[in-house]
């Protein structure tokens, strides 16, 4: 095993983590009480900016470098990135079902409910796929040349200054959650 799937299954604990809390909150809505639209709100930026601005990245690389060893594989996984386009989709409108509720908006808890629950279950789906499919044929497959080239991708990403300040803010929002989460 190598540290960026370390990584990456580090992340996806991350993922479930956050997706419980997530969930607690969709509990919350669905039983008419009051969420905390803090930690809402909190959960919401990391999962709008997190899997997209980083996490995203580092697999592609590792899928970009199993499609490269063969088209089954390529196949095989094909529907992966694709995923990540209708993750982002989902997560993003939730968030726009959130901020038209607190803008007013007598729009159905059903709806905001259903939104949410769609995107955690599509979120875990996507995430078992990856641990059970994806991560063992990479830990398979992929050669000590094709690990460096993706660490090689991965630490010259993190020292882009852009980059870099990207995910200190991510870093500064998980932080943020962890500390509406203790209170």
């Amino acid at each position: 095993m190598t540290a960026i799937l370390d990584s990456l299954k580090y992340e996806h604990s991350m993922f479930r983590r956050y997706l419980d809390l997530f969930d607690g909150e969709m509990d919350r809505f669905e039983s008419g009480r009051t969420p905390d639209y803090e930690l809402l709100e909190a959960l919401l930026d990391y999962f709008l900016s997190f899997p997209d601005e980083w996490h995203h990245q580092k697999e592609d690389l590792v899928y970009d470098a199993l499609s490269k060893r063969s088209a089954s594989m390529k196949g095989r996984l094909s529907d992966l990135r694709a995923e990540h386009v209708r993750l982002e989709e989902g997560v993003r409108k939730f968030g726009q079902h959130i901020a038209q509720l607190r803008l007013g908006s007598d729009l159905p808890m059903t709806t905001i409910v259903t939104a949410g629950r769609r995107y955690s279950q599509l979120l875990r789906r996507h995430m078992l796929k990856e641990d059970d499919v994806f991560f063992p044929l990479a830990d398979e497959c992929l050669t000590e040349a094709d690990w460096e080239v993706i660490r090689n991708h991965v630490e010259t990403a993190e020292t882009d200054t852009d980059q870099s300040a990207r995910l200190t803010a991510i870093a500064d929002i998980a932080e943020r959650i962890e500390e509406i989460e203790v209170e």
